[in-house]
């Protein structure tokens, strides 16, 4: 990926930036105002802020940008080889959750210019961690010290890598590396298969394995050539069967951790199972807030929440055993390499499941994803203060489906005390860091589950009254690399000065103040327009000057609806874009999201019929979600699923092979085809399409959701517009 790439979703060539925005807060909450500074990012992961100020910022696929705050430049600076789900094989049932995945900025970085980077190797299938340094702006590849490499598995929809990276104010190196297990296969319950050849499928091997380092949150003291044990770790460096690095264990996937400034208590939020309801097998799924003051033992996958235990399950016979005694929890796996008898286990601090908690009723219910951090103190003599001084020591924690943030207000002895809802509205909130000048910097991911380029980063501020002026600009009409303000506005009616900025690489040139410039020979990748106001509020204007890359932007408009949604109901549409598309190649679709942690971001097979089409060579001709040298699975299934018989016809097809429905390249016979073998493709084709609708050819009017198919109500509708050579567009509304 080049600099430019970002740039490539910058609006309609012409959108302003940042959007001014008052956020919804709850009603005891003062208002607040989001300025995003930089938006088109892919997959962005965690972001880090620097002493200078400058944010770095890292996506999935390995790229890291530096973000400079004050003139919303965006500058690539380096991209690390990873391993990572691909868009060209969005249904791959490899690597799903691997990539990049955690930043740390090393605390003296102003004198070393290092940082450090958790991923994917490509090279080993081992989660790294690494100390790279910088030179003259960029990664040097060579100064790379590899730290950590954890061994993981990839195959068979294996998930869980936590990957957040973070510096406590000693000085020590925090890092979640999540349990690495497929948890599609034991309903929602403890995933503790012991059976043979389902090693990905226990996390007893690693979450509850006193001598692997995955399912931990592992603390580190980084040294000139590699890393030293700090006191006070799990265990004593030399316990047999034990790993030193080890601070917490006993965790899912704590995917994003955060660290107490003045106690450095470690918080981090805990991905849960999805398991809808209670059984003999075990407690419903929960998701989870901790708390650490100390190294300990968190349970998974032996307890969860405030200690519900889990029974021992022997699946191979499908009977239950003892059930987990969370003082004095064993870990009985034959995968299991270290101690068999564990630390007593810890409760969460807050919990929550899919339905409404009785405990803490304000975090609602829905599809959930804990994150957590960081924690509030106020301080009179900084510029921005969140929220007031009754607030004082206050965890915020936010959850990446429901979009949201929550104040956690802790007493004296960090227990506590209330909860209530602060920030709504949010596009799946990533990281959350806490600025010096007491404002909020935020990461979202973007609309989707993956392949997202709608990534954003933004700051929260307090509403002072002030808001941001805004800015859009144009190429200079008959004159040649010259670009103008097209509209200004102060919402005060203040002062406006506009200064532009060209991206040159990994720097930025002023080109000067006035309401046009002119771009340079030379090359560069955007050109920036920074509208500031006599109050110092800023707002910012981008072009890309790659124009091979710009897709322009769908925009989609779903109106406002009367309540929820639910399955059958009519849904009205609207797309457009600045240079409106042929509507014969729009495609409308609304898909059900079941109120699960768990969205593969569209229609999927599961692993055994993945194993299934695999050995038959299917996927030579066809993918899934996405046409090929065939169509894709789904649009097979949506074409037919309302034919009379439509298993019979595609048995059919399938025997006979044929071509001219699809396009002029024929479909083979498939006689080799076992026929349980076809019946069970047939239906799991046929099956992708549960919970999906779609309307084509149209640029406005309504869409009727998917009929009720057996799943969950409570979840989400995802309203996607596409077209080809358009940016898509994407939108998630809560459903009935």
């Amino acid at each position: 990926m080049k600099s430019n790439a970002l740039s490539c979703i910058n609006m309609n060539l012409l959108k302003a930036l940042p959007l001014t925005l008052a956020l919804a807060t709850a009603s005891s909450a003062a208002p607040l105002i989001k300025e995003t500074i930089v938006t088109g990012l892919q997959d962005p992961m965690e972001v880090a802020i620097a002493p200078d100020g400058n944010l770095f910022v890292i996506e999935r696929e390995g790229r890291v940008v530096r973000v400079n705050p004050q003139t919303g430049g965006l500058f690539d600076i380096g991209t690390i080889p990873v391993e990572h789900l691909k868009e060209t094989h969005a249904d791959s049932s490899y690597a799903r959750e691997d990539g990049m995945l955690g930043i740390a900025i090393d605390p003296d970085f102003e004198k070393n210019q290092c940082i450090y980077l958790y991923y994917s190797a490509a090279d080993i299938i081992a989660n790294r961690l690494s100390r790279f340094t910088l030179k003259d702006g960029k990664i040097d590849p060579a100064s790379e010290l590899k730290l950590l490499e954890i061994p993981t598995e990839r195959e068979n929809r294996v998930c869980h890598h936590g990957g957040s990276v973070e510096f406590g104010p000693d000085g020590l190196l925090y890092v979640s590396t999540g349990d690495n297990t497929n948890p599609f296969e034991s309903a929602g319950f403890a995933p503790i298969d012991d059976r043979d050849g389902r090693t990905e499928r226990d996390a007893q091997r690693s979450a509850g394995n006193t001598n692997d380092l995955r399912g931990k949150v592992l603390r580190i003291k980084p040294t000139e050539e590699g890393y030293e044990i700090p006191a006070g770790n799990l265990f004593k460096p030399g316990t047999a069967n034990t790993r030193p690095e080890i601070y917490v264990m006993g965790c899912r996937n704590p995917f994003r951790i955060s660290i107490d400034s003045k106690t450095n208590s470690l918080y981090w939020g805990e991905v849960g199972p999805d398991a809808r309801g209670e059984s003999n097998n075990g407690p419903r799924g929960h998701d989870e807030v901790n708390q650490a003051k100390e190294a300990g033992n968190f349970g998974w996958p032996f307890v969860i929440a405030d200690n519900k235990p889990y029974p021992i399950r022997d699946f191979a016979n499908n009977s239950l055993g003892k059930m987990t005694d969370p003082a004095a929890p064993v870990n009985p796996g034959q995968r299991n390499t270290g101690l068999k008898n564990l630390p007593p286990a810890q409760p969460a601090l807050i919990w929550y499941t899919y339905n409404n908690s009785e405990e803490f009723p304000v975090m609602g219910k829905g599809s959930r994803n804990a994150m957590a951090g960081p924690v509030f103190y106020f301080d009179s003599s900084r510029k921005h203060n969140i929220l007031g001084k009754e607030d004082d020591r206050t965890l915020l924690t936010y959850d990446w489906m429901r979009g949201r943030i929550f104040k956690a207000k802790l007493d004296a002895n960090e227990k506590l005390e209330k909860l209530e809802g602060f920030i709504e509205k949010l596009v799946h909130p990533m990281d959350l860091e806490m600025d010096k000048d007491g404002s909020l910097v935020l990461l979202e991911y973007g609309s989707g589950w993956y392949f997202n380029r709608n990534g954003s980063v933004s700051r929260l501020r307090p509403d002072d009254g002030n808001k941001l002026p805004t800015i859009t600009i144009k190429p200079t009409g008959g004159v040649a690399n010259s670009y103008s303000v097209d509209q200004a506005n102060d919402p005060e009616n203040g002062k406006i000065t506009i200064t532009w900025y060209l991206t040159e690489g990994v720097t930025e040139r002023n080109l000067g103040t006035g309401s046009t410039a002119v771009v340079p020979e030379g090359s560069f990748q955007e050109i920036r327009a920074v509208a500031t106001d006599d109050k110092g509020a800023r707002g910012f204007a981008r072009i890309s000057l790659d124009h091979s890359k710009v897709l322009l932007p769908l925009a989609l408009d779903l109106g406002k609806a009367d309540g929820e949604p639910g399955f059958g109901d009519q849904l009205k549409f609207k797309v457009s874009a600045e240079k409106a598309p042929d509507p014969a190649i729009i495609t409308v679709r609304a898909r059900y999201i079941a109120p699960t942690g768990h969205d593969a971001g569209g229609a999927q097979f599961s692993t055994d019929i993945s194993k299934l089409a695999k050995a038959n060579q299917c996927f030579a001709c066809h993918q899934i979600s996405v046409a090929s040298v065939g169509p894709s699975y789904l649009d097979v299934s949506l074409k037919y699923r309302g034919q009379h018989d439509p298993g019979k016809y595609l048995h059919n097809k399938l025997k006979t092979g044929g071509a001219g429905v699809w396009g002029k390249i024929p479909m083979p016979p498939q006689i080799a085809l076992k026929q349980e073998d076809a019946d069970k493709l047939v239906a799991a084709i046929l099956g992708l399409s549960d919970g999906i609708s779609q309307s084509k050819g149209s640029l406005e009017g309504t869409i009727k959701l998917a009929p009720a198919y057996g799943a969950d109500p409570g979840g989400a509708w995802e309203i996607s517009a596409e077209a080809p050579g358009y940016a898509p567009a994407k939108q998630r509304i809560p459903a009935k």
